[in-house]
């Protein structure tokens, strides 16, 4: 129940009423919070989608009496959701996201606003997606048990919601927690502050030895934590970009191990592109293993040794 509240902390007063009166065990079940501009408000669950009547109770059924959003109501959302100042957040809602508390995170897109061929900012917002994030302490121990406790070179490939951010936090607190007769040193560069958190405070625990680089771009992430830090492991969220493979195969020459994910459905996918490509073949990653899903997040279904 903590983490939905997280989540829909800073919605507008009359939203996070009508949300924060639904049944706990609901609560404990929902993945996303959905605003469409002229649609009803839904709440994606483990296995229903739940919407709200304007009196504040749930139902599965499409009536007529749900509580609907406009594109004024978008504004307001993402206006409070950027902590009423939507300079701050221009950028990070550029590409699409705003970060909010406990590693949640909300999607937000409109209309682009485009400059020298890239968006700039976003206007006339139209939908709002709101993804609560979880800690699971010990998700990640059928992927532990698949690679070995000491292997830590490896490409984490997964569906959306099929856990790579979870199991990527759990990962962080087994190598560098303090349970660990040799910790290791980890860095982790958390571009879109969603594995640890901690632009807002304390954050995400990810293990006492671990190191975290807040909003950093992950190509410069990774030079400075390399530089600077001395880590064992680096760990990245959704690797693919040319900086980050350039910054990748430089840092493998100093003896850093890296932990990254991909968002893929299978190996063959991911292998096709070629930045995912150039570092596998660079040796990069010693192994890759494949998630299950989002119907059994976390849990490996195939595993390569490269």
């Amino acid at each position: 129940m903590k983490d939905y509240l997280n989540a829909i902390s800073l919605l507008p007063e009359r939203f996070n009423d009508l949300l924060k009166q639904i049944p706990e065990k609901i609560a404990a079940s929902v993945k996303e919070v959905r605003f469409r501009s002229g649609e009803p408000v839904a709440l994606y669950a483990q296995n229903a989608i739940y919407y709200i009547r304007n009196n504040g109770t749930l139902t599965v059924a499409f009536t007529s009496d749900l509580l609907c959003v406009n594109e004024r109501d978008l504004q307001e959302i993402v206006f409070h959701l950027s902590r009423r100042s939507l300079h701050t957040y221009q950028d990070m809602i550029a590409k699409g996201f705003i970060p909010l508390r406990g590693g949640c995170k909300a999607g937000v897109v409109g209309r682009a606003v485009m400059k020298n061929g890239s968006v700039y900012s976003v206007s006339s917002f139209n939908s709002v997606n709101i993804r609560v994030a979880r800690s699971f302490y010990g998700c990640s121990k059928d992927l532990i048990e698949k690679v070995g406790e000491d292997c830590a070179s490896f490409l984490i490939i997964g569906a959306p919601l099929s856990g790579k951010t979870t199991v990527l936090r759990d990962l962080c607190r087994f190598y560098s927690g303090k349970d660990r007769l040799k910790p290791l040193k980890t860095a982790i560069i958390d571009e879109r502050d969603e594995i640890a958190s901690r632009s807002f405070g304390e954050g995400i625990d990810v293990g006492v030895h671990t190191d975290v680089l807040t909003l950093y771009p992950k190509a410069i992430g990774t030079e400075i934590a390399v530089r600077t830090l001395s880590p064992d492991i680096v760990i990245l969220d959704e690797i693919g970009s040319d900086e980050e493979a350039r910054a990748m195969l430089s840092a493998i020459n100093t003896g850093v191990n890296f932990i990254a994910t991909a968002h893929g459905s299978c190996m063959e996918e991911v292998l096709r592109r070629p930045n995912i490509k150039r570092l596998v073949n660079a040796g990069a990653f010693k192994k890759a293993v494949v998630l299950c899903g989002k119907e059994e997040p976390c849990r490996v279904k195939e595993m390569v040794v490269f």
